[in-house]
């Protein structure tokens, strides 16, 4: 699947989770993308990445994600997405703000190289 362009990552990501496309989820993904939510455990190719995924999407929560910045140099972008999980009332059960590294694969569809879903929301220690 792909997008066309790294601005529209966010709202493609989005509507496949809140309607619970894993499929096109995953298809976002590049084939050796690595994704991780907590920068600890990390999911690592199609396989692992679908697995996870599916956990996320087993839940009835929606999501709401805008992107913060994109930076574009040649085939590779950097973007910040800030993002929250909604329960069926509408509360915020999770939020956070993740880095993403997208990568535009052969045939001109951009895709995740990384995923790391609260990379710039974490907490140093």
């Amino acid at each position: 699947m792909g997008v066309a362009s790294p601005e529209e990552m966010a709202g493609t990501f989005v509507q496949c989770f809140n309607d619970q496309d894993a499929t096109g989820m995953l298809a976002l993904y590049a084939p050796d993308a690595l994704f991780t939510m907590d920068g600890e455990t990390f999911a690592r190719g199609a396989g692992e990445i679908k697995a996870v995924l599916g956990g996320l999407l087993a839940s009835s929560m929606k999501m709401k994600g805008k992107y913060e910045s994109v930076l574009t140099a040649g085939d590779v972008a950097v973007c910040k997405l800030r993002w929250e999980l909604l329960n069926a009332e509408g509360w915020i059960e999770m939020d956070g703000v993740s880095l993403e590294v997208l990568k535009r694969g052969g045939d001109g569809k951009w895709r995740f190289a990384i995923d790391d879903a609260t990379g710039t929301s974490r907490v140093a220690e």
